[in-house]
Formats: C-alpha cells, sequence, structure tokens
C-alpha cells in the first residue's frame, strides 16, 4: 500500500508538460546559439476533487486550469527569450496533446 509520497497520474501530466516545454527550450536556444544562465518552470494546475472522486456530476474530472511560469536568464535580450519560449510552444508534443482534442481509443481484453 502506498504513503501517499508519489505525484498522482494527473500530476505525472504536469511533470511531462514542464520537462516538454524546458528539453524545446534549452533545444531551441543551443539552435539558435542562445547561451542560457539559467531555467526554471513550474506548472500549477487548478483541479477540483469532487469531480474525480465523483461527488458532483457538474464538476470535470480534470484540471479547469494550467499555469506554466519560467524563469529564464541568458546572454539575449528578454524579447528574444521570450521568443524562445513561444517557439517551445509551439514545438511542444505534449503542450499538443493538452490543448488539443486527441482520440483516445480503450480496448478491453477479457481473455
Amino acid at each position: 500500500m502506498g504513503q501517499d509520497h508519489g505525484p498522482t497520474p494527473a500530476e505525472f501530466v504536469l511533470h511531462a508538460l514542464a520537462a516538454c516545454l524546458t528539453a524545446g527550450l534549452a533545444n531551441i536556444a543551443a539552435a539558435r546559439r542562445v547561451r542560457l544562465t539559467q531555467v526554471r518552470s513550474t506548472v500549477t494546475g487548478d483541479i477540483d476533487l469532487n469531480g474525480t472522486l465523483g461527488l458532483n456530476p457538474d464538476v470535470r474530472n480534470g484540471y479547469q486550469q494550467l499555469t506554466v511560469r519560467f524563469t529564464i536568464k541568458g546572454d539575449t535580450p528578454a524579447e528574444k527569450l521570450r521568443e524562445l519560449v513561444t517557439q517551445s510552444r509551439a514545438r511542444s508534443a505534449v503542450y499538443d496533446i493538452i490543448t488539443n482534442r486527441v482520440p483516445v481509443t480503450i480496448e478491453v481484453d477479457t481473455r
């Protein structure tokens, strides 16, 4: 039995989003020869457990809102650093999965 010390599956999604955006940011910076001296990303989400636990059918099961915050420092002006984040978001597979409806097929084999 678990001790409630690890992330929930829904929290893993937040980690995936932060990791994808941050890795993309670093790759884009390297390709543009921008030297980054600090990169920190934090993702927070608003979730109402009344939906997840089935206590209120009017509340959705997942996050209502996600916020990604970056702290970035490097050898280029602030506007160029912001452009790195914009490009990372545009190329992020995880951001795309979260923000666009992705068809999911669930198959059950009971044999």
